[in-house]
């Protein structure tokens, strides 16, 4: 090693751009020593001795003896490695954090590969942002070269980039402390509430080239402000000349958004993601593109435990969408459990080596805080049997070879296909068997698909289910044996590693819940009416509730949605029992009472409504941000460009003043401007469709006080008396039907016999309107002779400007815009 030249001081340039450019390589300032410049090569922060790339600079060691210290593992690289898994320092011998260091130091490694484009020196773990944002020129610095001039005036900001892509996501948002009390009156919960509020208020639209121009995606909180410093970091290593967003660099930035929690993922997971799980049809053949350009957009937030609502799930993308839960949920569970094995053994060991000073062991009693008050952390809502079947069997499939499932039979034969019994008959028998089978297709193709994956003969409707579910992350396969496996790392390693999962456990000893609204309420509640309320219901096991998954929303809503609110109440409440409760192991934000600002909410559904998303705000209180995905609806995929009737479809606006006074809006304007002409002109095969049961009580109680000849077809009313009343409404026998909306979703009768018809509401499902329209002169092949009216076919909808969401999905978001907020009320389609 050459002589040190002694270096005198000087006065520093002029010059903001000139100062970063000379503080970069040392030519003012204080002395450098070569020891601290070789160490600050793999120091935390920022260094003010950045060396320079070459044997001159450091004193004859290049970058291959630098490579040369890494690989080899000097103590500043445990220093390094240390502070990065401060969480996991107590298990440092562990072979799972040998791992783990491997995997980010190559997982460092790739960043580097990608940042290296303009040749700039990178610090991944820099924290000084100073020398990007004195990227200003000024006359009296030195001149330079262009490359250098565009290398030190785009500095990236490798700081937020590097947190962004390599923190541990789990690790992130379970090592956060509680949020701080406020000083004032009031319950914990207001005062939570009102930290998170402002959290969540900035919600900015963000581009998604690889999405459909139709969908916005809108991001909040914390989540929008590492997706603004991530595209900051990625913008600003281009040179102004080609400086912007294009669709190929905002791509990118989602792929690496996404690329950093992707890498945390276990292996046993990761290794039949793409193989046989998530077979998505790409593009292109890359295979570093792990995820679907929807699932692009949804794994950064979902991995980073922000609340998610997601309105825009159709049949086609509905495998990539539970195919990233199920994901995240296993991901969830297998993490938190094995840290919590790996505690138990390091407090058997700890608590065996210091019998003597139990003392030594209290002084560090966080990092052992790594469960709630009791073991179900993830709760999964279904409208079916059938749909917790697919679920259920997705997680399996993610599993691969390595799970071993107890109750599986049972599982197939509570939760699956109802299987058909063979009938032993004649063959005069079995022929007409074929036929009525064969009959019976043609009726269920004539409901859609949409309707046989939920109500089909090969679909489990039964919507009363409870299913708990326990994983075990470190067994061992063997010949009919279970045993434990030494290394903990859940399984990753080995062939004969694998998951323990068994199926219908209790509640207290689940892991994940999969159950229904109204099953998992009847479970929490007393058949008998007692009056104490604190024996009244057992909550106990939805304390500790980090993820909370609704899928199929819009299905519950057709159900009972106060189910799911009533559900949803119940979540991260203090426990009553405290008997069996180890504080010592509980985290500090459930004993602030604050886990509701720590579970995340995912609801998915297949459009915006209104019950739903007024659901979503009250109870998606995360302080990690928000998701939003939403579809609008262009003119030409609107459902109204679907009818194939022609008829002049009228769509009239009913002026209301509040949400509460929305039947009795349409009630009042019914009964002055619509049932008198009705009543008047007798006119026959009038169909009147109404989505509310409420509102259908009202209309049938009116036509009752006008005596009106009428049927109805309700969700409520037996075969008979719905074939009876099909059969009287198409030989006009009864002038008007009442449909409802619910009878309409679970049923799809086809109504034969129907003139006019009228929409005392617009149907949440937009496809039910064409449905509704397309039925008209079905089964009149010529006048009835009894019909004086001879008027033409007609169509009729009424809506007040609270019906937004319905009428835009109906007529297209451009449409329904000028029909909310026009001058006019009537509006014409005609077909």
């Amino acid at each position: 090693m050459g002589s040190k030249s002694k270096v005198t001081k000087k006065k520093g340039p002029k010059g903001k751009r000139a100062r970063a450019k000379a503080k970069l390589e040392q030519v003012w300032g204080e002395a450098v020593d070569e020891d601290v410049r070789k160490a600050s090569k793999f120091r935390l922060g920022k260094s003010r001795l950045t060396p320079t790339v070459g044997k001159e600079e450091t004193g004859g060691i290049d970058d291959v003896d630098i490579m040369k210290r890494k690989k080899e593992g000097t103590d500043d690289k445990a220093k390094l490695v240390g502070r990065e898994n401060a969480y996991d320092s107590d298990s440092s011998s562990d072979s799972d954090d040998e791992n783990d260091t491997n995997r980010k130091s190559s997982f460092t490694h790739f960043l580097k590969r990608i940042k290296r484009t303009d040749d700039t020196p990178m610090d991944v773990d820099s924290d000084d942002d100073s020398s990007s944002d004195e990227s200003t020129s000024d006359q009296d610095s030195e001149p330079e070269s262009e490359e250098e001039s565009l290398s030190d005036q785009y500095e990236p900001h490798v700081t937020t980039d590097a947190k962004v892509l390599t923190q541990d996501p789990f690790e992130a948002h379970f090592s956060k402390p509680p949020l701080p009390q406020l000083n004032g009156q009031g319950t914990k919960q207001k005062q939570s509430q009102s930290l998170i509020v402002p959290l969540t208020q900035n919600i900015q639209k963000v581009d998604t080239p690889m999405l459909h121009s139709s969908i916005d995606v809108q991001l909040s909180g914390p989540l929008l402000d590492q997706w603004n410093d991530l595209t900051k970091c990625i913008m600003d290593q281009k040179p102004q000349p080609v400086k912007k967003q294009s669709k190929h660099a905002i791509r990118r930035i989602w792929e690496q958004f996404a690329r950093g929690p992707y890498e945390h993922a276990r292996e046993i997971l990761t290794r039949n993601w793409r193989s046989s799980v998530n077979q998505i049809k790409l593009k292109t053949a890359d295979e570093d593109k792990v995820f679907s350009p929807l699932q692009l957009a949804l794994y950064p937030a979902i991995s980073r435990y922000a609340d998610v609502i997601l309105t825009c799930e159709t049949h086609q993308n509905r495998d990539e969408i539970n195919n990233l839960l199920a994901l995240h949920v296993l991901e969830h569970v297998l993490t938190s459990k094995t840290r919590i094995q790996r505690h138990n053994r390091r407090i058997k060991e700890l608590s065996s080596v210091h019998e003597n000073s139990p003392n030594e062991t209290e002084e560090d009693n966080d990092k052992w805080r790594d469960q709630g008050y009791t073991t179900p952390k993830v709760l999964i809502l279904f409208p079916t049997r059938g749909t917790c079947w697919k679920f259920v069997h997705l997680m399996l499939k993610l599993l691969g070879n390595a799970a071993v499932i107890d109750n599986e039979e049972r599982f197939e034969a509570e939760y699956g296909p109802p299987t058909q019994e063979d009938d032993d008959a004649e063959e005069e028998d079995n022929q007409k068997e074929d036929k009525r089978k064969q009959r019976r297709k043609l009726v269920l193709r004539e409901k859609g698909q949409e309707w046989n994956d939920l109500f089909g003969d090969e679909a489990n409707d039964d919507d009363d289910f409870k299913l708990g579910l326990s994983l075990n992350p470190n067994i061992v396969k063997s010949k009919g044996k279970k045993k434990k496996s030494i290394n903990d790392d859940g399984g990753a390693t080995g062939p004969s590693a694998g998951v323990g999962v068994k199926l219908f456990t209790e509640f207290y000893k689940s892991d994940i819940i999969c159950s229904s609204p109204i099953g998992l309420k009847m479970a929490t509640t007393n058949e008998e009416d007692n009056e104490d309320e604190e024996d009244a219901s057992d909550i106990d096991f939805l304390s500790s509730i980090d993820i909370c998954i609704v899928a199929r929303s819009d299905v519950l809503a057709m159900q009972n949605w106060d189910h799911v609110n009533s559900v949803l109440e119940c979540l991260n409440q203090q426990p009553k029992n405290t008997a069996n409760i180890d504080f010592s192991r509980v985290r500090n934000y459930f004993l602030e009472g604050q886990g509701e600002n720590w579970r995340q909410l995912i609801m998915v559904s297949m459009f915006s409504d209104p019950y739903v998303l007024a659901t979503y705000r009250r109870y998606a209180k995360n302080f990690e941000g928000q998701l939003k995905v939403r579809k609008q609806t262009l003119e030409d995929d609107s459902t109204i460009s679907n009818v194939t009737v022609r008829v002049k479809q009228v769509f009239q606006r009913i002026a209301c003043e509040s949400v509460s006074q929305v039947g009795s809006s349409r009630l009042r304007y019914f009964s002055e401007h619509i049932l008198p002409k009705l009543t008047r002109l007798k006119q026959k095969h009038t169909l009147i469709f109404i989505p509310s049961y409420f509102d259908f009580v009202s209309v049938r109680n009116l036509l009752l006080k006008q005596e009106a000849s009428f049927v109805s077809v309700t969700e409520y009313a037996r075969v008979s008396e719905v074939s009876r009343g099909r059969a009287r409404f198409h030989q006009g026998r009864k002038n008007i039907m009442l449909y409802t909306g619910r009878a309409h979703f679970f049923l799809r009768h086809k109504i034969k016999g129907v003139r006019h018809v009228i929409f005392f509401g617009l149907p949440e499902y937009a496809e039910f309107y064409p449905g509704m329209v397309n039925m008209l002169n079905d089964g009149l092949t010529e006048w009835d002779e009894e019909d004086v009216t001879r008027m033409p076919l007609s169509s009729l909808s009424l809506f007040t400007k609270y019906d937004a969401h319905q009428l835009e999905r109906i007529v297209g978001s451009r449409n329904a815009n000028k029909m909310i907020k026009g001058e006019k009320s009537s509006f014409l389609f005609s077909s």
